[in-house]
């Protein structure tokens, strides 16, 4: 179990780095997180936000984007940008089990987010495998063993 948790805390350590490097390089960045693809939060760096409810929007961004995309025949996911009267919100896919939502001001230099999310996102992309391990339930050789036995059979009920 310590080496789950160190190894959980390296990867989030090198991501929250990443995402350090979003606000430092893009100018209207307010913060931005990485999730697993159902929502839990990976690791963020969003000072004035509640980053659950984010990861859960974002997760939910994820889906329909990624359905519309397969609807309409465009590919592959890669990014939805949703511009608010207040500022922006953008969601990429990074990997296959990991999100990055990147909330921005209304001055937001969108243009400079795309061409620079775009090179970290390969690269927390690349921690994919481990960000999607991380969101897996940890079980135990006895609980796995319990869960493979099969299960008595009930007796249909008598009316």
């Amino acid at each position: 179990m310590p080496t789950l948790r160190k190894s959980r805390q390296l990867v989030e350590d090198q991501v929250r780095a990443e995402l350090k490097e979003i606000r430092s390089h893009v100018a209207g960045v307010r913060g931005s997180l990485v999730a697993t693809s159902d929502g839990l939060v990976v690791a963020h760096d969003i000072p004035d936000v509640e980053p659950t409810q984010i990861a859960a929007l974002a997760a939910a961004t994820l889906a329909v984007a990624r359905r519309a995309t397969m609807a309409t025949e465009c590919g592959t996911f890669r990014e939805a940008v949703a511009r608010g009267s207040d500022g922006y919100l953008a969601v990429y896919a990074a990997g296959d089990s990991a999100i990055v939502a990147v909330i921005g001001t209304s001055g937001l230099n969108v243009g400079m987010l795309q061409y620079r999310a775009r090179e970290i996102i390969e690269r927390i992309a690349a921690h994919s495998s481990q960000i999607g391990a991380l969101a897996a339930p940890v079980t135990t050789a006895s609980e796995s063993a319990r869960s493979s036995r099969a299960l008595p059979r009930r007796r249909p009920a008598t009316s």
